[in-house]
């Protein structure tokens, strides 16, 4: 049985135009959705198994946990510490500078979060204009020092490239600026057009423009090459962070291990089994426990999962890695898939195994399709 924890608080305080993920602006029925997230949290206790199977990981994510008041959040931590038997565990909250306070960023510390997710996507005001952000780039640096300030030391920013009007001078500056503010770690995300989306009806199909996607490209690698020169170093496709401040529950997803997904719109993975709340706040308030199954793994599925997840990392697939995870040494199939990423160009040889070369980076998907 698992001990990673995600934890899904829809509440934004307005839709940004390119998200996908289930959220709600406003402040409609907060009080009886977290309510219903200490239910759920109570009813999954009874079943659960006691046996932790190596460093625990919670993470609160969104929507934009930072919205409602700390109070709801860190009820539902206490709730979860005092139902679980948590170790050595990193606790994560996604936050906005928008609705992130000093009075916010304390109670969270206080109650024992120690790793924060700030979503700053750039320091440049009309690029955060494009993205329909609600803050700038002063109060995302005050945002940055509020934490600080806060007592923590494990802090991660996001970036995203590729927006309509950006530059690559633009997204270094951004990177510098918060590589000498005190984060620890950065994530940076390429702008994707996701269906139903209102960047969807603002751009179409626009950004698939060849000439678009090679500057993006560009970006992409200039970015992760001045990161890494900075210390911080690209451990997955889209994460950078300093010595010993990987993102352990993100990694968690990577190796395939299992999780409890709390909350409307939240996924999780408990004894083989893929499970998911509807993207609904009204119907998981009635009843919380209700779990839809979406998928049952075999061994053989979670194997060939495992190898396309842990190729999004630099790591790659290894036989030790292989190993650890089964107990077992690659199966012929997937080896046969691994060299045939080696002569596709898509993945490079390192000691015991492959990972994604330059070229596998930027065509990813058509790698990862080998294993679907």
């Amino acid at each position: 049985m698992g001990r990673h924890i995600y934890v899904h608080i829809p509440f934004c305080e307005a839709k940004c135009p390119y998200c996908s993920f289930y959220s709600v602006a406003g402040s409609k029925r907060q009080k009886e959705y977290f309510e219903a997230l200490l239910k759920e949290i109570r009813e999954t206790k009874k079943e659960a198994s006691d046996d932790p199977l190596e460093k625990d990981t919670i993470y609160f994510g969104g929507g934009t946990p930072s919205v409602p008041d700390a109070e709801y959040i860190t009820s539902v931590l206490r709730e979860i510490l005092e139902a679980f038997k948590i170790s050595e565990a990193e606790i994560t909250i996604e936050a906005n500078p928008h609705s992130l306070t000093a009075q916010k960023a304390k109670a969270y510390k206080k109650a024992g979060f120690n790793r924060i997710s700030l979503g700053v996507q750039s320091l440049h005001d009309d690029t955060l204009r494009t993205l329909g952000r609600l803050h700038d780039r002063k109060t995302a640096l005050e945002a940055i020092e509020l934490i600080k300030e806060a007592g923590f030391t494990n802090i991660s920013a996001d970036l995203i490239t590729g927006v309509p009007g950006q530059t690559i001078e633009d997204v270094l500056e951004d990177a510098k600026i918060l590589a000498e503010s005190g984060v620890t770690h950065i994530s940076t995300y390429s702008l994707s057009i996701e269906e139903g989306t209102p960047f969807e009806k603002r751009y179409g199909t626009s950004l698939e423009d060849p000439d678009i996607e090679l500057y993006e490209r560009q970006m992409y690698h200039t970015l992760r090459a001045f990161l890494e020169d900075r210390g911080f170093t690209p451990y997955e496709i889209s994460n950078s962070a300093k010595e010993g401040f990987r993102s352990r529950h993100n990694g968690s997803y990577w190796r395939g291990v299992e999780y409890y997904g709390f909350g409307a719109g939240s996924h999780g993975y408990i004894r083989g089994k893929r499970y998911g709340h509807e993207d609904d706040i009204d119907i998981y308030i009635n009843d919380p426990a209700h779990r839809i199954v979406e998928e049952e793994l075999t061994e053989e599925d979670k194997m060939a999962e495992y190898a396309m997840l842990m190729l999004r990392t630099s790591d790659g697939i290894t036989e030790e890695g292989f190993k650890g995870r089964f107990g077992k040494t690659i199966p012929v199939d997937i080896r046969a898939k691994m060299e045939s990423l080696v002569k596709k160009g898509l993945c490079e040889e390192i000691t015991g195994g492959i990972r994604l070369s330059r070229r596998g980076l930027d065509l990813a998907n058509e790698a990862f399709m080998e294993f679907l």
